[in-house]
């Protein structure tokens, strides 16, 4: 028998006791395995009724491995849990992934951000990545640590917090607009060139 796995949407892997409980208690009910992978708490084992009922049980939306679609935001503690922290990146995490997490683009993409240069959310080998500096968020685009892996290249620099959604909002419409099926974002940029990718977007993104 196929078995499926159920993992509830936990942006930054912030999770409530009582959300855990929640978690525990359908694994037990369902006689499921659970498992922690990054910031991700995996119930497994489960067919696919159960798999389905789970999301309401637990009050959580699940989140998906297959969609074509922004995945959960990544991002690490910074200001005022970390002491490197420059910038409230779990703020900013929490803001992105609300507006961005399950909308429609060519192929998966992930999003981190880090709140100082250490970049403990991985940002070089996101899609798009953000890090904190003492003069605001350097924005990274194009990195991926899947198949045909690369590392991310800086196109902004000196983003305040407010300016990170905006700028975001451009290179997802700019990913829509040219990307192919499947394609991740920095593939994209490398099928039609990265100067001509600068040239159409640094315009656009410096004029936030």
């Amino acid at each position: 028998m196929t078995r499926f796995s159920f993992i509830p949407h936990l942006p930054g892997g912030i999770v409530t006791p009582e959300l855990l409980k929640k978690i525990a208690a359908v694994a037990e009910k369902y006689q499921a395995g659970l498992r922690i992978a990054g910031n991700s708490i995996i119930v497994s084992g489960l067919t696919c009724a159960d798999n389905e009922k789970i999301s309401a049980e637990i009050g959580c939306q699940g989140e998906s491995l297959v969609a074509n679609a922004v995945r959960s935001v990544t991002f690490c503690p910074g200001k005022p849990d970390c002491p490197r922290g420059l910038a409230e990146s779990s703020r900013l995490g929490l803001e992105l992934d609300k507006e961005f997490w399950g909308q429609q683009v060519p192929a998966k993409l992930r999003i981190g951000v880090s709140g100082c240069p250490n970049c403990c959310a991985e940002v070089f080998v996101k899609d798009i990545g953000l890090y904190a500096t003492a003069k605001g968020y350097r924005l990274i685009v194009g990195g991926n640590a899947g198949h045909k892996a690369q590392i991310g290249r800086m196109v902004a620099e000196s983003l305040s917090p407010e300016k990170v959604a905006p700028a975001i909002r451009l290179l997802l419409e700019y990913y829509r607009n040219n990307g192919e099926k499947r394609e991740r974002l920095g593939h994209t940029i490398n099928r039609l060139g990265w100067e001509a990718f600068l040239q159409e977007m640094a315009p656009k993104l410096n004029s936030l």
